[in-house]
């Protein structure tokens, strides 16, 4: 990891949050080294002259003109993660940080000893076969009294990491009627394996026989009546979006051309009504304008219709299909507090109850009682303390939505605030949130964002939700498949972050890879 050393302005500092570096906001100068270096620093403190022999280390200093030193910062050595919880055998990279030499530069072991696991002198930790509570203690290589300790959580249900699949953001992931998963876009690649197949029996992926017809992104897909998948809109890779639609055969593994929407959209929504028929709802068109426009899709006939627009416009929002045959639609890209229904009778929305809290990039589950369950997003806020521009700040909050009474209630928090999360109901009616984003801001009040491991269990009875063993890859935007023997596959999306003080350009990727939550 490079180390930031900032001249004639300060240390860098290490932020638990994240486990990176993080550097002082008053720079004249940097130098990146990516040796753990020590340096010479010059500070004017108070209009006192401090000579600092290493970054962070116990330094010689000229006493003040009232004749006494400015107080010492007391040395400690920080962990990252801080505490986790993993599946029996899982596996998490640790890093610890030690402030008296300001380096990465510690000793691992185990409190417990074997029983806890294993931990390289890397900090690569390994959980032992058998559940239990344990502790890693970091200790300062340079200074055997100063350490850290960090729980461990360790539990028999997680997540476990899968065979390779090919790296996608922007896909989707449909289970058949046969219990296979049909993940198709998300690639550059217009070649297969712009689509591929989960084999439960095998826990593998397989290349489609044929690829899709058009390689895309941000798409919709629905499983029709008859297992057939039915693939709308998005665009390519040089962002030209599409009308055209197509359809995937699982019997014939082969993807062919049906009819054209009537407006070119991508980030819309797709839900399959009790009719047969599927509904597509808003989305973005080629210049990002937001669409209220929305249009139904006959099997029988192979055609897009249109049908009534909603109340306001809409993209990356999320479309619920209610035990009544209608569709709860709540929030956009930006955040909203306006929800609305889509009456299959009629064609026609209608506005409902709002949220309490406006959001955006939050997750909709429907409950087996009827009630459909919101949970976090971001909103736009101001920094404490003001002095910056507002940015996207991630939610903890839950709302339950009541269709008999068509207004929406608190619902509790989540353990931690998220966005662009998954939210699965379990066969025991417990709902699993997994990784997101962390949107928020750092200590000079600069926008931030990370994706994150963590996942947690929501209990929609007591509106409760407990850490679960958290994903083996931080990610977000991925996608969450309910399988038909209990399990839950996590497949793809990207992973990275932004820190505006000290890493401008977004450090962002997609992934290569899926796990299974058993």
């Amino acid at each position: 990891m490079a180390i930031y050393t900032t001249l004639f302005a300060g240390c860098p500092v290490f932020n638990p949050s994240n486990g990176r570096g993080m550097r002082s906001r008053l720079i004249f100068g940097s130098v990146k080294n990516k040796a753990m270096i020590r340096v010479t620093l010059v500070l004017v403190l108070c209009g006192a002259l401090l000579v600092a022999a290493g970054c962070g280390s116990s330094a010689a200093s000229q006493p003040s003109a009232g004749g006494s030193n400015p107080p010492a910062t007391a040395a400690t050595v920080s962990i990252f993660p801080a505490s986790e919880s993993l599946r029996t055998g899982g596996q998490r990279q640790f890093s610890g940080w030690d402030s008296s030499v300001g380096q990465y530069d510690v000793t691992w072991s185990l409190q417990e000893g074997a029983a806890a696991g294993t931990i390289t002198v890397d900090g690569l930790y390994t959980a032992p076969p058998t559940p239990g509570n344990f502790h890693l203690i970091a200790t300062s290589s340079h200074n055997s009294k100063l350490s850290a300790t960090a729980p461990l959580t360790i539990l028999n249900v997680g997540f476990v990491p899968i065979s390779p699949m090919a790296a996608r953001s922007g896909h989707t992931a449909t289970l058949l009627l046969d219990g296979r998963v049909l993940v198709a876009g998300g690639t550059t690649d217009a070649a297969p394996p712009s689509a591929e197949l989960f084999i439960p029996e095998s826990n593998s992926f397989a290349p489609t026989r044929g690829g899709m017809v058009y390689a895309r992104s941000g798409h919709c897909a629905s499983l029709l009546p008859d297992g057939r998948v039915l693939i709308t809109g998005g665009g390519d890779p040089n962002a030209n979006l599409f009308k055209t639609a197509e359809l995937f055969d699982p019997v014939t593994q082969s993807f062919t051309t049906t009819g054209n929407l009537n407006q070119e959209r991508t980030r819309a929504s797709a839900t399959l009504l009790l009719n047969g028929k599927v509904l597509i709802a808003g989305g973005q068109d080629s210049g990002g304008t937001l669409l209220s426009s929305s249009e139904l899709y006959d099997p029988s006939t192979g055609t897009f219709t249109l049908t009534g627009n909603m109340q306001i416009p809409r993209a990356k929002h999320t479309a619920t299909l209610l035990s009544n045959g209608k569709v709860l639609l709540v929030g956009s890209i930006s955040e909203t507090g306006s929800a609305e229904l889509f009456d299959p009778a009629s064609g026609l929305f209608s506005t409902t109850g709002s949220l309490i809290q406006s959001r955006a990039r939050h997750t909709a589950t429907l409950l087996p009682n009827g009630k459909v369950l919101v949970l976090g997003g971001t909103q736009t806020m101001m920094p404490v303390g003001g002095g910056a521009p507002a940015g996207p700040v991630s939610l903890d909050g839950a709302e339950v939505y009541d269709p008999a009474k068509g207004v929406f209630h608190n619902g509790g928090r989540l353990v931690i605030a998220r966005d662009s999360h998954t939210a699965t109901l379990l066969t025991n009616g417990i709902v699993l949130v997994t990784g997101g984003y962390v949107h928020g801001f750092d200590g000079d009040a600069q926008p931030e964002w990370r994706t994150i491991v963590a996942a947690e269990l929501f209990d929609p009875a007591t509106s409760v939700s407990i850490a679960a063993a958290s994903l083996e890859t931080d990610r977000a935007e991925h996608k969450a498949t309910m399988l038909n023997n209990g399990q839950v596959l996590i497949t793809a999306g990207v992973k990275g972050f932004q820190e505006l003080c000290c890493s401008p350009k977004p450090h962002i990727a997609s992934i290569a890879s899926a796990e299974l939550y058993k």
